[in-house]
């Protein structure tokens, strides 16, 4: 009889979570610093998941973030992981770019709660 691992993905019982939040303010030119004008959590924000390692790859799941920026991807097996959001990018053509990390589920039935992730908005 052979045995076959899983891969990556749902049908676990293991979760990620965690919360996004927004950084507001602008480039000051003559200190060559970002001034803060307000950070807050932030709801009604994207975060995508891929199954794997490999952030080139198609996401296959996404979640939109809660009232207090909190997000949250359920019933995932052992694996590698890679998640993913958009901050604003004044230099990049398309006006965002990726914000990546990566977990590694190597228990089940645990919460990975990951740290606050910031993005410029």
């Amino acid at each position: 009889m052979v045995s076959c691992e899983k891969q990556e993905g749902i049908g676990g019982s293991s979760s990620i979570s965690g919360k996004i939040q927004a950084l507001e303010g602008s480039f000051n030119p003559f200190t060559s610093n970002f001034d803060t004008t307000a950070l807050y959590y932030l709801p009604d924000e994207n975060v995508y998941i891929i199954y794997g390692n490999d952030s080139n790859q198609v996401y296959d799941d996404d979640f939109e973030t809660s009232w207090d920026g909190t997000y949250r991807f359920d019933y995932l097996r052992k694996g590698s992981y890679t998640l993913f959001t958009y901050s604003k990018c004044d230099s990049c053509i398309s006006g965002s770019r990726p914000i990546f990390w990566s977990v590694e589920i190597t228990e089940n039935n645990k919460n990975y709660i990951q740290n606050d992730k910031t993005i410029i908005k």
